[in-house]
């Protein structure tokens, strides 16, 4: 299983600019945003070097340029800008603008893991768990999933309940899985809600709960045809035979009642994560 990480989730440069730059001649007061950004980069902002590297790496308000990219994120890693070393992380991995270079993608994944950058933290496991760069060592990809999975990361705890679940760099422990999948369950993550669907309708890590396995099913909405029980490829499809009508009534409602503090507490959040775990 992997989850990427997009870079969606920072603060993105959005200037939209449509003539020339203004000249770092000019008076302050009449510069663009863009050369005012440029101007604090210039004289050693790390926050304005690493925000004008990141909008020319992904063109967000300007026209991509990988060159100018790396120049910024360059400097703004050298004065340990984590969200600079994380791109550069990614920029190596993908080959962005360079040749593919997974020696360096640890490199810089490292750097901002080590300051605690939760996004890094989760790539660099993942590395590890693949021998990208690095020797294939699943305990250390354990260690940094849950490093990330502790500050929050979604898809490091659900990566961490799925090496818990099979064993790899730890002990199998069913029940430690089960918590990791309702923690990313409960973040939106869609495949970690089908799997504590799963968990709860076979009783691995947790008793089992039919209503609750249905509940989560409902939640992750892999059925085909929306509120039909009967598709064949609907989980919820057997489940529904082995509930009486007051659990079938429950679990809609505790489905709706989820879904409805949902959208309450992502409403303007932007998208939610809903990545394949592969």
């Amino acid at each position: 299983m992997k989850c990427q990480h997009w870079i969606g989730a920072w603060m993105l440069l959005v200037i939209g600019l449509h003539t020339p730059l203004t000249t770092l001649a000019e008076p302050a007061a009449t510069l663009s945003p863009l050369a005012k950004m440029e101007r604090a980069a210039e004289s050693g902002d790390r926050f304005a070097q690493s925000e004008l590297g990141v909008a020319y790496a992904l063109g967000q308000g300007v026209e991509q340029d990988y060159t100018r990219a790396l120049r910024w994120l360059k400097l703004a890693a050298a004065q340990n800008d984590m969200a600079a070393q994380t791109l550069l992380g990614y920029m190596h991995r993908d080959g962005m603008g360079v040749k593919v270079d997974d020696v360096a993608a640890v490199r810089w994944f490292r750097a901002a893991a080590e300051q605690g950058h939760a996004v890094a933290q989760t790539n660099l496991a993942l590395l590890y768990k693949e021998g990208r760069g690095v020797g294939r060592d699943l305990k250390q990809t354990v260690a940094w999933l849950q490093k990330a999975a502790e500050r929050g990361d979604v898809y490091a705890q659900a990566n961490l309940g799925l090496m818990y679940e099979q064993g790899q760099g730890t002990e199998q422990d069913d029940k430690v899985a089960f918590q990791w999948y309702q923690r990313a369950a409960e973040s939106s993550h869609q495949p970690s809600q089908r799997k504590l669907a799963w968990m709860y309708e076979q009783g691995r890590g947790v008793k089992q709960d039919l209503v609750e396995a249905y509940v989560w099913y409902s939640i992750a909405g892999v059925w085909d045809g929306e509120g039909e029980e009967s598709s064949p490829d609907d989980p919820r499809s057997q489940l529904v035979e082995q509930l009486t009508p007051e659990q079938f009534e429950q679990a809609n409602a505790r489905a709706m009642e989820w879904w409805s503090g949902h959208f309450q507490r992502y409403a303007g959040e932007g998208e939610t994560p809903s990545d394949e775990m592969k």
